[in-house]
C-alpha cells in the first residue's frame, strides 16, 4: 500500500532521501562493462556492435544499419490509424518547436566594437530510442522533430533490433513519416559507442540525445568525457508529483499517478495534498488497482512499493515549496484556478496545470517534449528542445579607435593576470611598433 506521510513530520533521512534521488551510481559498471564495449566498438566497428548484439539481446544482424526495403516494409505494415495519429503528434511537436528559434545578434556600441551571437545547428545528431520491454515511437518524434528544427543535416535513430533483428516496425514508420534514412538497429553501450565514433556503416555523430537504461546513460556520460559528443543529460527513472487540493477528481489523480508507476520498477510517483480526504481516496484506488492484476501489474505494484508516496501538507504554498525543492521531471498542479500559481512554481521538467492535462498529453500529443531532466536536474537543467541541437558562436569586430580606446584597460588586466608580455602585447604593438 502506498504510504500517507504529513510532510512536517518527515525525518531529515526521508527528506534527503526525496530531494537526492538522482539515478544510480554507475562507476562500477562503466569501467567493468561499458568501457571496454565503447572500446572494443571503437577498435572493431560493425564486427563488434553485432557481437554485443547478439550477447545482449540474442539477435543476430545481418545489418547494423536498417536498409531502405526495412523502412519502407514498416511504413506499409503499420495502419492508418497509428500513422494519422503520430503524423498529428509531429505537426503539434513541430509547432511548438517553431517557437524555440533562435535568431542571430548582431550590434554596435558608441566606441565602434561591433558583438554579436550566431546559433547554428549541430549538423550530425544521434537520437536514441529506447527499446527492450517496448519501443517508443513517441520518442523518435520528440528527438527528430527539434533537430529538424535546428537545421541539422544528418540525424541517425539508435534503437535495439526486434526478435528478428530487422528495425521494429513502428520505430521504422515513424522515422518514414518523419524522413529519417538512417536507423541503427543496436542499442546499449554498444549503439551508443558506434554512433559515437562512426563505424564502416555508421554515420558518427557529434550529439547524442535520448533516455535509456543505466548502460546507455553511462556510455553517453563516457564518451562525452572523452570530447566524442555532446549530451542532453544523464537520465535517471521516470518521475511525477502530483499537487492536488479538495477540488482534485481521486479517480483522476490516482490513474496519473499509476501511468507514471507504469513505465518501469524504478518509476517514481508522489502525490501531495492539502486534502486528507483526497489523500485518502487515492491511497484506496491504488490499492485497488494493484490487487486487480490489470495492465502491467507487476511494474506498478513495484514502483509503488519501491517509491510511491503520498505527503499531506497544510497549504498549497507549502505544495509548491517542496515542488521547488524536489525538482520533479513532469509535475501536475490539480487545484483551484492553476494558472494563478505559475510564477511561483519552479525547478520543473515539465508542467501539467488543470485537471484536463494528464502527463500522458506531454508525453504524446500536445507539443512540448517529453526528454526530460530526472532525479531533481530540473533544478539546473531543461528539457530537449530546438536550442539542444544549436551552438552558439560569439564575434567581435573592433575599429581602430575602438581598440585604442580599449589599450590601457585591456594591458592592466593582463599585467595583473602575469600576461603582459603577449596578451597585452598583442595590443600594445597595434600602436607601439617594437614594444
Amino acid at each position: 500500500m502506498i504510504p500517507i506521510k504529513r510532510l512536517k513530520e518527515l525525518s531529515q533521512a526521508e527528506l534527503d532521501g526525496l530531494f537526492n534521488r538522482f539515478g544510480e551510481d554507475f562507476s562500477s559498471i562503466m569501467l567493468r562493462d561499458v568501457v571496454p564495449i565503447v572500446t572494443a566498438v571503437q577498435d572493431k566497428g560493425d564486427r563488434a556492435v553485432k557481437e554485443y548484439t547478439m550477447k545482449f539481446d540474442g539477435v543476430q544482424l545481418d545489418s547494423v544499419m536498417a536498409t531502405e526495403e526495412e523502412i519502407e516494409n514498416a511504413y506499409r505494415n503499420t495502419s492508418e490509424k497509428v500513422l494519422d495519429a503520430f503524423k498529428m503528434a509531429r505537426d503539434n511537436v513541430g509547432d511548438f518547436h517553431t517557437h524555440q528559434k533562435r535568431d542571430s545578434i548582431i550590434y554596435t556600441r558608441d566606441d565602434g566594437t561591433t558583438l554579436g551571437m550566431m546559433y547554428q545547428p549541430i549538423e550530425k545528431v544521434g537520437i536514441y530510442v529506447p527499446g527492450g520491454k517496448a519501443s517508443y515511437p513517441s520518442s523518435v518524434v520528440m528527438g527528430v522533430v527539434p533537430a529538424q528544427i535546428a537545421g541539422a543535416s544528418e540525424i541517425t535513430v539508435i534503437t535495439p533490433p526486434d526478435e528478428n533483428g530487422g528495425v521494429p516496425h513502428i520505430i521504422g514508420a515513424v522515422c518514414h513519416v518523419l524522413g529519417v534514412k538512417n536507423i541503427l538497429k543496436s542499442g546499449g553501450a554498444q549503439g551508443i559507442a558506434a554512433a559515437g565514433f562512426g563505424t564502416e556503416t555508421v554515420p558518427a555523430a557529434d550529439i547524442i540525445v535520448g533516455p535509456g537504461n543505466i548502460y546507455v546513460t553511462a556510455a553517453k556520460t563516457y564518451l562525452f568525457s572523452l570530447g566524442v559528443i555532446q549530451i542532453d543529460s544523464m537520465a535517471g527513472p521516470s518521475e511525477v508529483l502530483v499537487i492536488a487540493d479538495e477540488s482534485a477528481n481521486p479517480e483522476w489523480v490516482t490513474t496519473d499517478l499509476l501511468s507514471q508507476a507504469e513505465h518501469e520498477e524504478r518509476a517514481i510517483a508522489v502525490l501531495i495534498t492539502t486534502s486528507p480526504e483526497l489523500a485518502e481516496k487515492v491511497q484506496q484506488g491504488i490499492t485497488r488497482d494493484i490487487e486487480s492484476g490489470s495492465g502491467r501489474h507487476q511494474i506498478k505494484k513495484t514502483s509503488i512499493e519501491n517509491s510511491g508516496l503520498i505527503l499531506l501538507a497544510d497549504s498549497l504554498e507549502e505544495c509548491i515549496e517542496f515542488s521547488n525543492r524536489y525538482g520533479p521531471e513532469h509535475m501536475e498542479l490539480i487545484v483551484h484556478n492553476p494558472l494563478e500559481h505559475l510564477t511561483s512554481i519552479k525547478n520543473v521538467g515539465s508542467l501539467f496545470l488543470g485537471g484536463h492535462a494528464p502527463v500522458a498529453v506531454g508525453d504524446y500529443y500536445s507539443g512540448t517534449n517529453h526528454v526530460l531532466p530526472t532525479g531533481g536536474a530540473a533544478r539546473y537543467s531543461s528539457g530537449l528542445g530546438v536550442e539542444t541541437f544549436l551552438r552558439r558562436t560569439s564575434f567581435q569586430f573592433l575599429t581602430e579607435g575602438a581598440l585604442k580606446k580599449s589599450k590601457e584597460y585591456i594591458t592592466t588586466m593582463a599585467e595583473v593576470e602575469g600576461f603582459d608580455d603577449k596578451h597585452g602585447g598583442s595590443v600594445r604593438i597595434r600602436f607601439d611598433p617594437g614594444k
